[in-house]
């Protein structure tokens, strides 16, 4: 595994970058507590073959400079079932400058090999974002580089945005719609590890008997059968989805929420005991934040 090099490597990075930089107004550390729930959770337009209702408690660390690291932990309300599933950590640096606005961070998963979480399949990821606003739209482009089991994955993604401003800036409490289109691309080998080996279907049985996860195709109890296709299509780099989001954000100086309706239309879904239909997926995410 290579993630302490790329984690040494992007800190030295964001080191660098803030030594180069010119002298700044100090800024107070900023913390942040809050909690997710999402109907039904997906990464990059896959997802379980049944819903994968999630909730998420979060702490966050806003550090001067723009250093920032970020806690989450998920507990996973799929089949009526109510279970810890892990954590993850997320260390890494945001820039603003003339409308522009980009962060670089690196995630690391610390998922139970029980569960049957779409991410549970990824050990690590580093991941970019940039977007510069206009006063019309807001483009944005990003990219993850996937670590899994079974291989690694490029992803890519695009798309635009456009702010609405329900209230006025003077007042204290701020009500914005910013809906947005995108699109997403890139390989899923993570998922071809998610059939093999964290499916409901595939891994469902061994969960209830308590004998953990599976050894995949070739063998070992309660894994899914994914045949050679399954696994040469996961790793051609290929459109993934594109959806609509309506993000509503509801904020003072304190409290944030954000409640954002999806529709995400799933496509090049390979096949597989397991694999979710290729049909529209509509969910729900919703997230209050608190900042002390």
């Amino acid at each position: 595994m290579r993630t302490p090099i790329l984690l040494t490597a992007l800190l030295c990075f964001c080191f660098k970058v803030y030594s180069q930089s010119n002298e700044e107004e100090k800024q107070k550390t900023q913390a942040q507590a809050g909690v997710q729930f999402i109907s039904n959770q997906t990464y990059a337009g896959r997802t379980d073959s049944l819903k994968l209702p999630v909730l998420i408690p979060e702490f966050n660390l806003n550090f001067p400079k723009g250093f920032f690291v970020n806690t989450k932990a998920y507990v996973n309300l799929s089949g009526g079932k109510t279970t810890f599933d892990g954590v993850s950590i997320e260390p890494g640096y945001a820039l603003s400058k003339n409308n522009w606005n980009g962060s670089l961070s690196v995630i690391k998963n610390f998922i139970s090999d029980s569960s049957n979480l779409i991410i549970a399949p990824v050990n690590a990821s580093i991941e970019f974002y940039l977007n510069k606003e206009t006063k019309f739209i807001t483009p944005y482009i990003g990219w993850e580089y996937v670590f899994s089991s079974e291989g690694n994955d490029f992803i890519a993604y695009g798309g635009v945005s456009r702010l609405i401003s329900f209230t006025k800036e003077d007042k204290k409490v701020s009500v914005q719609e910013e809906p947005a289109i995108s699109l997403t691309a890139g390989s899923q080998n993570f998922y071809y590890s998610f059939l093999k080996s964290f499916s409901s279907n595939g891994n469902g049985a061994s969960r209830s008997a308590g004998r953990g996860r599976g050894r995949g195709s070739s063998g070992g109890t309660g894994t899914t059968t994914v045949t050679q296709t399954v696994e040469t299509q996961s790793k051609n780099f290929s459109l993934l989805s594109y959806a609509v989001e309506l993000p509503l954000t509801v904020s003072s100086s304190k409290i944030k929420w954000v409640t954002t309706p999806t529709l995400e239309v799933p496509v090049n879904v390979v096949s597989g005991s397991g694999a979710q239909k290729s049909a529209s997926l509509f969910y729900l995410t919703t997230e209050i934040l608190f900042t002390f």
